[in-house]
């Protein structure tokens, strides 16, 4: 049986064969060839998984029947007003269960507090700043790597988190040149150049300042709105501005611009590195703008597998799945029920700045992926919290209700991976226990709040019909062919160009006497997100080790610390002990560590500070100081 991996936004097609994964040698995505991380999926099948449901009694969970859960969460929100309430979705279950999720929050609890995981921490911003330069959020096809002679990479290390598109770029002679804070597997594969965090705007505008004044852009984008400003703005951002802000001198900061800038067919793909900052959108506005002065091709993809389809099918609080609140008329007409009309919150402010007194979070994991950890951890032990989740989490033991959910591979449906491409899900597994999926859930919660009438599907085909006709970039796709295991892509068309020119504000955070040190955060090449499944996996655990945080050889020597040497790193927002691992790639004065283990909750370090647009946290620049511990 054939189905997708669980994890990135590659959405690679694996055969699952009994209790062993191996290669789909026919999938067009990975070309027969996943990553170790997928290769490893049957290692999670029953490890860490969640069985029953459990209500929390006494300060502890106990088991329950599903009856007993789902009256509980009537007891508890029933009351509530539509402001009081939030809904996560999730961007690791299919588009058929968050489509439920999203309609029972807007029918059943009349609120527009929705929003997605890995979309709002993660990519809000490349949807925001693409949708403004070009109509579309995403123009991402993993075969542009055919059409391209150099590949800039700025903010992410493909080489290690989407190794599965990278197989590509090895395959052909392309230029990779990279912008990095500091060396990652990427950078063995071309020409790397270190930059300091949160400086980013700043270089791209020196590219774009270089390749104008030279006449290396393309005479085309001339034609473009916002050409002439956009002209004006990048003049003042000559090489020595370069090495100012950014640390690039100015002879390697000419190079890299030559190398952009002479290139005949430019190929660009960023990640976190350039989206995780106070100024997300303009960093995004800032690449899009080169890609339309070079007519270059898009390859960024996504953090999880249905992430593009979650937001797609307008799991946000500020529009609709079938548009902008203009449509409001057409999806009431749709569904036949009146739907709120306000703008809901993101869950920054649900979670952090102005709580809900409710949330359903499904597939997710605040308690450990958001910042301002000890922040979040109180605000969700005073909210109540119902938990839809497959395998033990952080956030469990914060749930008042937990309710046991199917992983991917146990269920029918369809994502959408980070080049748009719809592909169907197979169940290839019965989930363990008694888990139901979520389509399941609300279709009995709804029957507990008198409006199971509007939950009427009889299978996951039909809630993908309702997306069909809602949604206005799967207008065009035909049910039929994509579960009948067809990959359909959703609509990419490129609407307008606009040049969007944005201006240095400075950095997320500066280093001071009191925090020398700048802390940045990077995905591991053996673990994905929280490490729900990747950290139960034997294998996948061996080959990552233990969390550490990295640390240049000279800041090592200077503070006495050596590899596995205990030190606290304290910022303004809290405290945190870790193990250091000295490294060669990492340069003076910052510090890199991962998110993925619960034994190194990093998250506890960053502020809740976000970019104001889009609410996207900061989690690539803090300042910080080290401690050293006794042995």
């Amino acid at each position: 049986m054939k189905s997708i991996c669980p994890y990135c936004g590659c959405g690679c097609r694996l055969s699952f064969l009994g209790n062993s994964v191996r290669p789909d040698p026919e999938d067009p995505v990975s070309l027969g060839k996943p990553c170790v991380k997928g290769l490893t999926v049957s290692e999670v099948f029953d490890r860490s998984r969640l069985k029953h449901p459990m209500i929390r009694i006494g300060g502890g969970l106990r088991e329950v029947s599903w009856k007993r859960a789902l009256e509980t969460v009537k007891k508890n929100v029933e009351g509530l007003s539509p402001e009081e309430i939030a809904f996560y979705g999730s961007g690791k279950v299919p588009n058929e269960d968050n489509w439920a999720l999203l309609k029972f929050a807007k029918i059943v609890a009349g609120t527009n507090n929705t929003d997605s995981c890995c979309g709002r921490l993660c990519h809000i911003a490349t949807v925001s700043g693409f949708q403004d330069c070009f109509g579309n959020s995403n123009l991402t096809r993993m075969d542009y790597v055919n059409d391209i002679d150099t590949l800039f990479v700025i903010g992410s290390n493909p080489a290690t988190n989407y190794p599965v598109f990278f197989n590509r770029v090895k395959k052909r002679d392309i230029k990779v040149v990279s912008v990095q804070p500091f060396f990652n597997a990427t950078s063995g594969f071309g020409e790397t150049y270190i930059i300091e965090p949160g400086t980013e705007v700043v270089l791209l505008n020196g590219i774009m300042n270089y390749i104008i004044s030279r006449g290396l852009h393309d005479p085309e984008s001339e034609k473009i709105e916002g050409f002439e400003l956009l002209k004006r703005t990048v003049s003042g951002y000559g090489p020595e501005v370069v090495e100012r802000f950014c640390g690039l001198d100015a002879e390697r900061f000419e190079k890299l611009a030559s190398a952009v800038g002479c290139s005949d067919s430019l190929g660009v793909f960023h990640g976190m590195g350039l989206t995780q900052h106070l100024n997300a959108v303009e960093n995004v506005h800032s690449l899009a703008n080169l890609v339309l002065l070079k007519s270059g091709k898009v390859l960024s993809l996504r953090g999880e597998v249905n992430v593009q389809g979650v937001g797609d099918i307008g799991f946000l609080p500020d529009r609709l799945p079938s548009g902008g609140f203009e449509t409001l008329q057409f999806l009431e007409k749709v569904w036949g029920h009146e739907l709120p009309v306000e703008k809901g919150k993101t869950m920054i402010e649900s979670v952090l700045t102005s709580p809900a007194d409710a949330i359903f979070i499904t597939s997710f994991n605040p308690a450990q992926s958001m910042p301002a950890l000890g922040k979040v951890h109180k605000n969700l032990e005073n909210s109540f919290v119902v938990l839809m989740e497959s395998h033990e989490s952080l956030t469990a033991e914060f749930a008042d209700v937990l309710l046991p959910v199917p992983a991917l591979f146990e269920r029918e449906g369809t994502i959408t991976n980070g080049e748009k491409r719809i592909r169907l899900v197979r169940k290839v597994r019965e989930p363990p226990g008694e888990a139901r999926r979520e389509i399941d859930i609300v279709r009995k919660l709804a029957a507990l709040f008198g409006k199971e009438r509007f939950f009427s599907w009889n299978s996951p085909k039909e809630v993908f019909e309702e997306i069909v006709k809602v949604v206005p970039a799967y207008r065009r796709v035909d049910p039929s062919a994509v579960y009948s295991g067809e990959d359909v892509f959703a609509d990419k068309t490129v609407r307008w160009k606009r040049f969007f020119p944005e201006k240095f504000e400075g950095k997320d955070e500066m280093r001071s006497g009191k925090y020398p040190f700048l802390l940045t955060t990077a995905r591991s090449r053996f673990q994905f997100l929280t490490g729900e499944m990747t950290g139960v996996s034997p294998t996948l655990s061996k080959l990552e080790g233990e969390p550490g945080v990295k640390i240049s050889k000279v800041d090592a020597e200077n503070l006495g610390l050596k590899t596995g040497s205990r030190v606290k790193l304290v910022s303004e927002e809290g405290s945190l002990e870790v193990e250091v691992e000295v490294s060669e790639g990492v340069p003076a004065g910052l510090l890199v560590g991962s998110f993925h283990s619960r034994k190194m909750l990093i998250n506890t370090l960053f502020p809740a500070r976000f970019d104001e647009e889009t609410h996207t946290p900061n989690y690539k620049c803090v300042a910080v100081r080290i401690e050293p511990l006794s042995p």
